[in-house]
């Protein structure tokens, strides 16, 4: 006989009972290739307990009736099925022999195949006799098979606890989606058993607890069990219970309703005064700051919030917790100027976490000390800070907002640095599925990375994808992330007016000077799309246009004035401050027809100091356009325009505008397409390049004189061009070669 804690041939031959009389035809039907001995074999691997050594296991398979082999038979039994890759470990002293994942499959196939054939009597008891043994084995990895037999035999009071046990089984291996499932299950069970025997802590208001837990970690949608849990058990006697209930009913309102999620947060925390120092306790002050933080609450109450979170944290004992609070104890000190200090809590808070182990508290330290960093330009610490976040995040299989915050500061960082392919590689995985809640910022960074790479459409579609999915509680921070987006899009694709709508609509919603600390980027692109704007109705000879564009852009300058001039005031947090007032002032030049070469030179000067190749890149572009419209000679300003296209790589858009800029005005550049591939598509009409340039402008309703401002040439010069192209069409009049270009696709192939 086995040992005790293996299950006995009597055990094994009632689980197989059922199905020996079918076992032939379901092998036939089935072509599992296999015997009928072999499959048995599976069965017992698969049912057994705690794994014999391999010589005790081959006698105790001998001695199964069902198989009627001895033990030299059974070596070469296990020998077969590890060659077909079926079990490992079959040789004498190679240790334990086990069910490989081809093996579990099969069997698991052949049990659904046997199962199905059965009648419904029968099935029934097959269900429960293989439920019964998988019980007696007592591993709760098996908790999860039990729960389903015994759902599949009917026997609800069964299933209960072999459910408990399968969600704990699964958190203890970071299944969160799969615990949650148990938890939910369970749930409803509870309403078919009176007074269900479960194990200890599994009363129905902690499975309502542990289930919003795991769907949270998960990534799940939650605001559904968070709400059942709320109307059950808001009002429970044991304020434990109640103040976790309304923790987590204001973690899924948060993205919903942010006033409810803050009233919700209020009575939990008076709930938890009445309860000593616990882990939830500093989680629930810490949620409160940063609604205030996200909400524009008052400075002071930020601050006490954070610093009652993190004396909960200290008395708890959790380095874990008290790190978590640590780094936002960290935010403010960064947001009040006090950055060096910030930083070292940040650094401090991250070794805390590490010490302790709890990864979910290294991801959310971690995407914390990324994002300060970020905006402090420490652009390559931010990126490691925001990689050993992501990394604890794949350990513990995490798809929280957090852990998309996390990444995505990571990601941010690297597409500051021009490092597009890097960022990619981080954010392409995550952005598979549709945007949700907890994963926009990933998506919305996919948006910039599909804007990087030419795909103007693909990034428009997924910026108002996100826009549509953060709606009810999109914050400060988050509405000035996704506007940024929007607008520079919008921009890039040639819709300056949806970009500044953009603009102003983030803009409107800021109430105090304090919350513009960050708005200076929002502000440059709102600025930028005034500019564009002018310079399209000055093309068109569009006075009111041209009025209307300055106007805007004086509203903006308006709007910054009312705010103290916060945007771009200097703060030792924000190192991009002052190259964002760099641009924002040679942007607004730009509102004339030449733009000023100096304003353009100092803030490229200043965002290549920073670090940030392609903004240095955009501005070292416009400095040399405006030099150009000024007049001074294209040989002149070709090592400037060169520059641009050389840090513009990566980044597809703009080294069309650059690119387009040195044809206009003649200057080579090595970024150019091989003269090879250009030779390969003929010019229709024989007209050369330089005059299918002008045949588009012409087309345009532009003047010889307009022509010529446009591409950096005299008038009399574009007089010649505009001749030969009427000779080589054949046509007698501009009108007529506009008509005809447009009718042979010559400007759409432009």
């Amino acid at each position: 006989m086995p040992a005790p804690a293996t299950l006995t041939g009597q055990d094994v031959g009632e689980a197989e009972g059922a199905l020996t009389a079918l076992l032939n035809q379901i092998l036939t039907s089935s072509n599992m290739g296999i015997t009928r001995t072999e499959y048995i074999t599976l069965r017992v691997l698969a049912l057994r307990g705690p794994a014999p050594a391999p010589a005790e296991l081959h006698d105790y398979l001998a001695s199964q009736p069902q198989l009627g082999l001895d033990r030299p038979q059974v070596a070469e039994l296990l020998r077969g099925l590890e060659a077909e890759g079926l079990v490992t470990g079959s040789a004498a002293g190679a240790g334990p022999t086990q069910l490989t994942p081809e093996g579990a499959a099969l069997h698991a196939r052949l049990a659904e195949a046997v199962a199905a054939a059965l009648l419904a009597g029968e099935r029934v008891a097959f269900h429960e006799r293989v439920a019964a043994a998988l019980r007696a084995v007592g591993d709760d990895v098996l908790s999860a098979e039990e729960a389903g037999h015994w759902a599949a035999a009917g026997r609800v009071a069964e299933e209960l606890p072999a459910r408990v046990r399968a969600a704990e089984a699964a958190e203890r291996v970071l299944g969160y989606a799969e615990a949650a499932r148990h938890w939910q299950r369970a749930i409803e069970l509870c309403a078919l058993v009176p007074n269900p025997e479960l194990p200890a802590g599994a009363d129905l208001p902690n499975m309502y607890i542990c289930g919003v837990n795991a769907l949270h970690t998960a990534g799940e949608p939650s605001e559904g069990l968070a709400e059942e849990a709320y109307r059950r058990f808001a009002d429970h006697p044991d304020p434990a219970i109640a103040a976790s209930i309304h923790l987590r009913t204001a973690w899924s309102r948060w993205s919903r309703d942010p006033p409810a999620s803050v009233r919700t947060l209020e009575q939990a925390l008076r709930l938890y005064e009445q309860l000593p120092p616990s882990i939830d306790k500093a989680k629930a002050w810490k949620d409160l700051g940063l609604h205030l933080v996200f909400g524009q609450g008052p400075r002071d109450a930020r601050r006490a919030a954070f610093a009652r979170a993190l004396e909960v944290a200290e008395a708890v004992g959790a380095p874990g917790v008290e790190a978590l609070m640590q780094v936002y104890v960290a935010r403010e000190a960064c947001l009040h100027g006090r950055v060096a200090e910030g930083i070292e809590l940040a650094q401090r808070a991250w070794a805390l976490a590490e010490a302790s182990g709890d990864l979910e508290s290294l991801v959310e330290v971690a995407g914390t000390e990324s994002e300060l960093l970020l905006k402090a330009g420490r652009f390559d610490d931010a990126a490691q800070a925001g990689l050993r976040g992501l990394q604890a995040a794949r350990e513990i299989g995490h798809h929280t907002l957090q852990a998309g915050l996390t990444v995505g500061a990571a990601a941010a960082a690297l597409l500051a640095r021009a490092r597009t392919i890097e960022a990619a590689e981080l954010i392409d995985p995550l952005t598979d599925e549709p945007v949700s809640q907890d994963q926009w910022y990933p998506h919305l960074l996919r948006g910039e990375i599909d804007l990087l790479r030419g795909d103007i459409e693909a990034a428009a579609v997924r910026v108002q994808q996100v826009e549509s999915v953060v709606v009810g509680g999109r914050s400060l921070d988050n509405d000035r992330e996704i506007a940024q987006r929007a607008a520079e899009v919008a921009l890039w694709a040639g819709r300056p007016e949806d970009g500044l709508a953009h603009v102003r609509e983030a803009l409107a919603r800021h109430q105090s000077p304090e919350w513009t600390i960050q708005c200076g980027w929002l502000l440059v692109l709102g600025m930028r799309a005034c500019a564009d704007l002018a310079g399209q109705a000055q093309a068109s000879r569009n006075e009111p246009g041209t009025k209307a564009a300055v106007n805007a852009a004086d509203d903006l300058a308006a709007w910054v004035n009312r705010m103290s001039d916060t945007p771009f005031t200097d703060h030792p947090y924000l190192a991009t401050i002052p190259a964002e007032r760099a641009s924002w002032k040679a942007e607004r030049s730009r509102l004339s027809d030449i733009g000023d070469p100096q304003a353009w030179r100092a803030a490229a000067d200043a965002w290549a100091d920073l670090g940030c190749p392609h903004r240095a890149a955009y501005a070292t572009w416009r400095h040399a356009e405006a030099r150009l419209l000024a007049g001074e000679a294209p040989a002149a300003v070709s090592d400037t325009l060169r520059s641009a296209a050389t840090h513009a790589a990566g980044h597809v858009p703009l080294l069309a505008g650059i690119r387009s800029l040195a044809q206009r005005a003649r200057i080579p550049l090595e970024t150019v397409s091989p003269p090879v591939e250009r030779a390969a598509k003929a010019a229709p009409y024989g007209l050369t390049e330089r005059e299918l340039l002008v045949l588009r402008l012409l087309a345009t309703g532009r003047s010889n004189s307009e022509i010529g401002t446009e591409l950096f040439i005299s008038r009399k010069t574009a007089s010649v061009h505009v001749s030969n192209i009427l000779r080589k069409l054949g046509v007698s009049t501009r009108v007529e070669a506009a008509a005809l270009a447009e009718r042979a696709g010559i400007l759409d192939d432009q």
